[in-house]
């Protein structure tokens, strides 16, 4: 098992932990811990000396002393006088002996140490974030003191006459134990839900019996020498899955299990348990249609945008803002109206300082709202990608887990994934999202068009540069990409011959430059511009 038990001690394999018979930690020095946790991860096999000084002190040259200092503080902790716990094998090494409860076949054992810390796993996560859902989400502690938060129900073991199978309701006590660690939660005991299982009672009826407000389910099934997991977090008032996970290890996978399975539990498990609650207190209509139309005007005009156009979208905004501030559409439109204005210089009041509370804005929607997709994609989109490449990146694939459906999702990730210099990997992005799209906003254009420059296909970045001039033409970064695209091309004539009228209908054309974006294709767009200024310089100075 993960956790091993050692004269009344337990000792968990997975937390690096000694924990003494109240449940309380025993502190160790770290190389006593190691030496421990070894031993614990070999139990009932000698470990040598040599072994053991390898593991615990690598490239280090150490005496007999080091390690016997080592066996003599944790015999210490444990109580073992005796030294049966920890039994000496003269001039060889050490062999830990666990209690007798702990001494299955280890055959066996291996499969039930990967369950177990698959389980594990998920009650530590599960403990973090129905703590956060407690904290949160507002509700009556008089009467969440008679309220179970979670039930665990009792696992299906697929072909449970297989030889070493997992125990159904023994994965469920595991994760129950784990959870009734939190003072703050109130699980329903396992005693009571081993009977609930093979009922065919439906998520409402459980509730009605447990007064939970969650339910754990899931299957394990032992396959060769894999074990596979399969786990479901129910809501038990409407019967809704807000999460789900499948795991599938061996025992020899075991020292890298426990951060991988926690890492995909708390992208899915992490950021939707605590959000379901608090969408469904904070997601709503607007205060009035008078906001709902000013936020639609202003997603008009930023799929079409111009220097006027994105200033009336702000003020339109901040006044939707003051009639509602809890409406979330209006602050993530906001803060992606604000980014556009910065860095198209079309707004005197507004600078790259001001790029923080762009970003802020748009993180209050998520905070209102956290399961709308859009939110996410705007955060991507607002986020300077020079600076914070994978910030934009990780809030684009927040938004394809919402959504993974709507190609505005894979754009965004293109374009994240392009200003982190993952070239291959924004293409790939993009063209899933245009075989998704037969009708294609202007930005899919600009897009479009960078990332054929960025792989030197300059003749169609030419052309996706031309279509982005047509549809937004006060786009200067639309034009920028045509010109430079010009001159990779050999047409340098003909961007010299376009520059003075380009920049006349843009004059932040004068000034742009894209050096701040991370990206293999900037340097070059800013050379050819700086090029075409310095050579309208020369002719207006002739």
């Amino acid at each position: 098992m993960t956790c091993l038990r050692l004269n009344g001690y337990t000792l968990n394999l997975d937390q690096a932990q000694l924990f003494d018979r109240h449940g309380q930690a025993v502190e160790l020095r770290p190389q006593a811990l190691a030496v421990l946790l070894e031993l614990g991860r070999r139990h009932g096999e000698l470990v040598t000396k040599i072994d053991l000084t390898a593991r615990v002190w690598p490239g280090v040259s150490v005496t007999d002393d080091s390690l016997v200092q080592c066996v003599v503080e944790i015999r210490r902790a444990l109580g073992d006088t005796r030294q049966q716990v920890v039994r000496t094998m003269p001039r060889r090494g050490y062999i830990l002996i666990v209690d007798a409860a702990d001494t299955a076949p280890r055959d066996v054992r291996r499969y039930y140490r990967v369950a177990a810390l698959a389980m594990v796993a998920v009650a530590f996560v599960l403990a973090w974030q129905f703590q956060l859902l407690g904290a949160g989400s507002g509700r009556p502690k008089a009467h969440d003191r008679m309220t179970a938060d979670v039930a665990i129900l009792p696992f299906r073991v697929l072909d449970a006459s297989h030889e070493g199978s997992p125990d159904g309701n023994g994965l469920a006590y595991i994760i129950a134990t784990e959870l009734a660690r939190n003072p703050d939660l109130h699980i329903v005991s396992t005693l009571a839900t081993a009977e609930l299982g093979g009922k065919n009672l439906s998520p409402a009826q459980i509730a009605a019996m447990t007064r939970a407000r969650y339910l754990v389910d899931g299957s394990a099934e032992r396959r060769g020498d894999r074990l596979q997991l399969h786990v479901q977090l129910i809501a038990s008032g409407n019967s809704r899955i807000v999460w789900s996970g499948r795991f599938e290890a061996t025992a020899q996978d075991l020292p890298d299990v426990t951060e991988t399975l926690i890492s995909r539990i708390s992208a899915s498990l992490g950021a939707t348990v605590r959000e379901s609650d608090r969408a469904a207190l904070r997601s709503r209509a607007p205060a009035s249609l008078d906001v709902h139309a000013r936020v639609l005007r202003t997603i008009a005009l930023t799929y079409m945008p111009t220097p006027e156009g994105l200033r009336q979208a702000r003020q339109e905004l901040e006044l939707a803002a003051r009639l509602d501030p809890n409406y979330a559409p209006t602050w993530a439109c906001l803060g992606l109206v604000k980014k556009m204005l910065i860095f198209g210089q079309h707004d005197p009041g507004l600078s790259r300082q001001d790029l923080p509370q762009a970003i802020a804005d748009v993180n209050r929607a998520i905070a209102l709202e956290p399961l709308r997709a859009s939110s996410w994609r705007v955060l991507s989109l607002t986020i300077d990608s020079g600076q914070n490449p994978e910030a934009a990146v990780s809030a684009a694939e927040r938004a394809i887990e919402l959504s993974p459906g709507d190609p505005d999702n894979w754009v965004a990730l293109a374009n994240a994934l392009h200003n982190a210099g993952r070239t291959q990997a924004a293409v790939e992005a993009f063209e899933k999202a245009i075989s998704w799209s037969p009708h294609r906003p202007p930005q899919y254009a600009l897009l479009a068009a960078r990332l054929r420059y960025s792989v030197q296909d300059y003749e169609n970045a030419l052309r996706f540069a031309r279509e982005c001039m047509d549809r937004t033409p006060a786009l200067g970064v639309c034009k920028a990409v045509w010109l430079s695209s010009l001159i990779r091309t050999g047409r340098a004539a003909e961007a010299e011959a376009a520059w003075p009228a380009l920049v006349a209908a843009t004059p932040s054309l004068q000034t742009y430059r894209m050096t701040p974006r991370n990206t293999p294709m900037a340097p070059s767009v800013d050379e050819d511009l700086d090029r075409l200024r310095k050579s309208n310089t020369s002719a207006m100075a002739q």
